[in-house]
């Protein structure tokens, strides 16, 4: 039987792409508030030992950072675009 950590992994790596385009609507403030909340939990489970959590949280951690990535981007095809 699947943990239910290791069922959100699942699901968030199945899903990722959704996550993403949700996260590009979120202000950076936000986004920022997630990552520092992910790294903290981070810390947290890989003191515990708890690498299934670790591993779920870094997931959700790489898919904030892709979704940066693109508003960056996008903002900058967008200056270019203006200029």
């Amino acid at each position: 039987m699947k943990s239910n950590t290791k069922i959100k992994l699942e699901d968030a790596i199945n899903n990722a792409e959704h996550y993403i385009e949700q996260m590009l609507l979120m202000d950076d403030k936000k986004l920022s508030k997630h990552l520092i909340l992910f790294r903290i939990q981070m810390e947290m489970a890989y003191k515990q030992k708890n690498f299934e959590a670790y591993e779920l949280l870094y997931e959700y951690e790489k898919q904030v950072f892709t979704a940066i990535i693109r508003k960056d981007k996008t903002l900058m095809s967008m200056k270019g675009k203006g200029d």
